[in-house]
């Protein structure tokens, strides 16, 4: 069994602890299903906490590489947090993000288990309660230490499992009726010709591919 080591608390971000998620590699288009969440952290420039958390992981990559080893282009597992404004140009926001990761299975096909996750009092948390953004969680991980001649060399968290402290729904994104503003010339749900396709058979859309739109943006930034 690996050491598991233990995060301070902080808010998640992207929680997909209880069912895994496909995840596309950028650079070569594989695809695997993987546990992932993201933890925010404070600045770690005022937050001694938060500074000593990162240097820990940053003591594993240099015990194991050496102090003059560089990181690979994506080879920390923590990044500042950035904001993109309306004329696209990205911000930080002062805050800190670590990506923590888990497989389903090895490379050779071995199935892993999933996370455990549970509650602050150490029960298991139920498997159909979605886990929101804004959750403070603790997180248990252990370290893999890597070294490729495409990506250089780089640290990732594996993901063991989490403590939920303080639960926030998730929350669909909806808006309310009216959104769009006052009625205009056009389509009316009470016209005859939509009265009579909506008695009419429904359209079978079991065919049409559906993506989650969900982005993966695993840039790197120095600390």
């Amino acid at each position: 069994m690996p050491e598991m080591l233990v995060s301070p608390p902080g808010l998640c971000l992207f929680a997909n602890i209880l069912q895994p998620k496909e995840k596309v590699n950028k650079t070569t288009g594989a695809k695997k299903m993987q546990y992932g969440i993201v933890l925010q952290l404070d600045n770690p420039e005022l937050d001694p906490s938060v500074a000593a958390f990162i240097g820990s992981l940053h003591a594993i990559f240099v015990e194991k590489f050496g102090k003059g080893a560089a990181y690979g282009p994506n080879g920390r597992p923590w990044k500042k947090e950035t904001e993109t404004d309306q004329n696209g140009l990205a911000h930080e926001t002062g805050l800190t993000r670590i990506t923590f990761n888990r497989d389903i299975a090895t490379r050779n096909g071995a199935e892993l288990p999933p996370p455990m996750v549970e509650d602050a009092a150490n029960q298991p948390w139920p498997r159909n309660v979605a886990i929101g953004n804004g959750s403070l969680v603790k997180v248990g991980f252990s370290a893999y230490l890597w070294d490729n001649q495409d990506g250089g060399k780089g640290l990732s968290l594996n993901l063991l499992a989490v403590r939920i402290l303080r639960h926030a729904p998730y929350v669909v994104d909806s808006v309310a009726p009216g959104a769009f503003g006052p009625p205009e010339e056009g389509a009316r749900a009470n016209s005859p010709e939509v009265l009579l396709l909506a008695g009419g058979a429904a359209t079978d859309t079991s065919d049409v591919p559906w993506d989650d739109g969900l982005a993966r943006e695993d840039g790197d930034i120095p600390f």
